[in-house]
């Protein structure tokens, strides 16, 4: 979801920000109503999205490595997030999460901004919206269908940005190529990272079921089951391990999607604006998450403080 500057060509990123702007016009004015549908109580959204953003900040910028083919990726988080607080308020906050990614840490750029907002706060949640409708109808358990979901919905991502880029190159390849070229590129990668990206999202939303219900969708109920303290234990144990072996690993973006941008005369350049280096980038790159570190744990706090404070 990080397709870098000058990878697309200027006219392709124009399209992806006329797309953009009207996506994040209707997103804000969702967030302030207070949201709406099945995905988003009038209650949750508000009082979820603190949270949520500074959660997706970490998810979409912590590089998850796969030893055996010594590359990393992303999980996503916007599915998920759909499901929790419905698509119209998760698009603001991954325009916002990428914008300062790209400003502050080389990661992803500003003309492409508005495609890489359209594929991770637009296809991946509608994806995991729609495979949720079609698992309900087919009687699917509430967890098998929150991990499918989300799963499908990561893949769903970077098969937009494969599209994307096989239409920006159709000068030089067909379309076709070029999308296969990416897909093959990635899927050993992001297979892999997907089913993490289910398990996740399984164990995200059993955690706020437990904690808030009353601020979800009411289907989630089935998702309460406990998991097992050493399932846990061994979960963490297994990201440590993940992130201490991807040392130096190569990120799918720069190896796959920045390759063949190359190979089709769109090679990745600087950014537009980088404030990524010099003390104001050293600055912002230790302060920026701490704050959304701190504003997770104040809004997390809220929500247990509300859970148990006395009725009235």
């Amino acid at each position: 979801m990080h397709l870098a500057e000058g990878t697309l060509p200027l006219a392709h990123a124009a399209v992806g920000w006329a797309l953009t702007v009207p996506a994040l016009a209707w997103s804000l004015a969702g967030v302030r109503s207070g949201g709406d549908g099945e995905y988003a109580t009038g209650r949750g959204a508000p009082r979820l999205l603190p949270a949520a953003t500074s959660l997706l900040f970490a998810a979409t910028l912590l590089p998850l490595p796969v030893p055996v083919l010594g590359a990393t990726s992303h999980i996503c988080l916007t599915p998920v997030l759909a499901l929790l607080l419905g698509v119209r308020a998760v698009v603001w906050p991954t325009f916002f999460v990428l914008g300062l990614q790209a400003l502050f840490f080389a990661h992803g750029g500003l003309t492409t901004l508005g495609v890489n907002t359209l594929s991770l706060g637009m296809v991946g949640p509608v994806v995991a919206v729609g495979c949720v409708g079609l698992l309900r109808l087919a009687g699917a358990p509430a967890a098998i269908t929150v991990g499918v979901a989300c799963g499908l919905a990561d893949l769903a991502v970077y098969i937009a940005d494969a599209a994307v880029l096989g239409v920006a190159l159709a000068d030089v390849a067909a379309p076709v190529d070029t999308f296969s070229a990416v897909v093959v590129g990635f899927a050993p990668v992001q297979v892999p990272l997907a089913v993490m990206e289910g398990v996740i999202s399984v164990a995200l939303v059993r955690l706020l079921v437990r904690r808030k219900p009353a601020l979800l969708p009411s289907w989630l109920a089935g998702t309460t089951r406990r998991l097992p303290p050493s399932s846990l234990t061994g979960a963490v144990l297994v990201l440590v391990a993940l992130l201490a072996s991807g040392c130096g690993y190569e990120g799918i973006d720069g190896t796959v999607f920045g390759a063949v941008a190359a190979g089709g005369g769109q090679p990745p350049t600087d950014s537009v604006v980088d404030w990524s280096g010099g003390e104001l980038g050293l600055a912002a790159r230790l302060a920026v998450p701490f704050l959304f570190g701190f504003v997770a744990g104040r809004a997390w706090e809220r929500l247990g403080v509300e859970e148990h404070a006395p009725s009235r």
